[in-house]
């Protein structure tokens, strides 16, 4: 017989005289001269056998072992001949394969003589993980928790190959956590292993910095009657005094009677003013110094009232307390609660403020935009004056950002920078040109450029992109700072300054910092609240001191906080 072609290639034809040999004889000898597949393995290139289950589909290398194989015999995908070939001996080749799509595929190994072996479904070609997560990682604070989700295309699994910063852990599933302590700022690298169902993997060496945040100290001073300075005492301070000598202060917020504050290890402390438990410790105990509020190291933004409390945790969750009379804890009931409860199960909660007249406005993290409590005047933004006890959203929208409440009215900008107010406006503190309340959210002018935004009781306050300063409303103490007592119901800037920052409005008060960290107070100034060591007030901002480390601030009924860098 003669053995014909074998994918294009002629092979020797072998004369077999049949008179001379049996029908079984030469069924052995035709036998003897075809291959066996017994195993595909995976290969890098240099043949060391991988543990992957899969080749990639851009090529890749494989070890096939079995028996019989001659020397010049070459290995086929299917229909495609691979690459190269190599005969190591007679049970082992090795060969080289080209691209593939992603499937499974015969192993043929043709000898020189035609003989033929095949193993079917012996290699299967599968892309490799590719990463998603870019290096260097956005940088993190020392001494303070944070996470990471590692993320590569097809990646069931994920490990370390190299040391993690101390402090820090990978999991499995990419989710990469923990807190550095250092004193110093430090970058750490490290090489990430992805891999795949098939045993593939990628590494990528990430880097990321952890930064040590800046310390700073808390500052009070105005009006003391029920301690909210913080000063275990209930006199009036003129001018800011320190609480203290800590300087892992964070957030902070002061209300008409009551202060609350963060600590950067995430811990909530409250004091002062606590008729409805609004302190959050579980009673109705004045505080005339700082307590912490619960052992939580989780606590995030803050927000306190003349009566009630709102704050966020870390994970996203929604907590309120204190005076409930009309709704504003959002519970869906009119009961007051003096320690932290949370809302709802919401995990997506943003943005929070609580006015001083029983309302609240939140926004979620998919910027949809939620108000609930006291409705007297629309400052809920439904179009009608009818209270909630329960978050509500407020239209369909999905762009909301900054948000602040008043006592009978509300400030909000969008995502493309727009501006939006609704609520009272007897003294044209919405800027709309009058004095006609809103019961829905209406955009005060065309621009697009408007940054942060504080409300009042009868005034407002914003900044723009370009760092100047806008106020309008009542102006009766000096508190809108253009150096007279005429009332504006439109934005109006500031003096001609670009490099303002941070701002807060009170009653009858404002507090704003520059970029160079500089502190500026104007308006009534009846107990030492703008902090000159006077009582006199001011119709155009001043400068407190000269210090240029100012970081955060906010200002109430009589009473003034701020954080400075140590």
């Amino acid at each position: 017989m003669a053995l014909t072609k074998i994918q294009g290639q002629n092979i020797q034809d072998y004369a077999i005289d049949t008179n001379k040999l049996s029908n079984t004889a030469v069924s052995a000898f035709a036998q003897s001269l075809a291959p066996k597949v017994t195993t595909v393995n995976v290969a890098n290139s240099a043949y060391t056998v991988l543990d992957d289950t899969a080749v990639n589909i851009g090529g890749g290398y494989i070890v096939v072992t079995g028996s019989d194989f001659q020397s010049g015999a070459i290995v086929l995908v299917d229909t495609t001949q691979a690459t190269s070939t190599t005969f190591v001996n007679s049970t082992t080749l090795r060969a080289e394969l080209p691209a593939k799509s992603a499937a499974s595929y015969n192993i043929y190994v043709v000898n020189p003589d035609g003989g033929t072996g095949i193993r079917v479904n012996g290699v299967t070609f599968s892309g490799t993980p590719t990463w998603v997560t870019s290096s260097p990682l956005s940088n993190q604070l020392a001494n303070t928790s944070f996470n990471v989700s590692l993320s590569a295309t097809s990646a069931t699994s994920y490990s370390n190959t190299t040391a993690l910063p101390a402090g820090t852990q990978l999991l499995s599933n990419g989710y990469f956590y923990g807190t550095v302590t250092i004193g110093a700022e430090t970058t750490y690298s490290f090489t990430v292993r992805a891999t795949d169902a098939e045993n593939q993997d990628a590494d990528k060496t990430f880097n990321v910095t952890v930064t040590v945040a800046p310390q700073y100290q808390l500052w009070l001073w105005g009006r003391n009657n029920f301690g909210q300075l913080g000063f275990n005492d209930i006199v009036d301070r003129s001018s800011p005094v320190q609480v203290g000598s800590g300087t892992n202060w964070n957030l902070v917020s002061i209300g008409s009677y009551n202060t609350m504050a963060t600590k950067t290890d995430g811990t909530l402390w409250t004091w002062g003013y606590n008729i409805r438990g609004q302190l959050g410790l579980g009673d109705t105990v004045y505080r005339s110094s700082p307590v912490q509020v619960g052992s939580g190291t989780n606590w995030n933004l803050v927000n306190i009232g003349e009566y009630s409390t709102i704050a966020t945790k870390t994970n996203g969750t929604l907590w309120t307390w204190g005076g409930n009379i009309r709704g504003q804890l959002g519970f869906n009931d009119i009961v007051h609660r003096s320690s932290p409860v949370q809302v709802g199960s919401g995990t997506n909660w943003n943005l929070v403020s609580i006015g001083t007249s029983y309302n609240t406005i939140a926004t979620k993290t998919d910027g949809t935009l939620w108000t609930w409590g006291s409705n007297q005047r629309g400052q809920l933004g439904f179009n009608d004056i009818v209270d909630r006890s329960s978050p509500v959203q407020v239209g369909s929208g999905t762009n909301w950002n900054l948000v602040s409440i008043g006592a009978y009215n509300t400030i909000a900008t969008k995502t493309d920078g727009t501006l939006w107010i609704w609520g009272y406006n007897n003294n044209g503190q919405l800027g709309l040109g009058n004095i006609v309340d809103r019961s829905s959210p209406v955009q005060v002018g065309s621009g697009t450029t408007w940054s942060e935004v504080s409300i009042g009781v009868y005034n407002t306050i914003a900044t723009k992109t370009d760092g100047t300063l806008w106020i309008w409303g009542r102006n009766d103490h000096g508190q809108l700072g253009l150096n007279d007592r005429v009332y504006r119901s439109s934005p109006v800037q500031v003096g001609s300054g670009t490099t303002w920052s941070k701002v807060s409005i009170g009653f009858y008060n404002t507090i704003a910092t520059k970029t160079d960290g500089t502190l500026w107070t104007w308006g009534r100034n009846n107990r030492g609240q703008l902090g000159f060591n006077d009582i006199v007030n001011r119709s155009s901002p001043v400068q407190i001191g000269s210090g240029t480390t100012w970081s955060k601030v906010s200002i109430g009924k009589y009473n003034t906080i701020a954080t400075r860098t140590a």
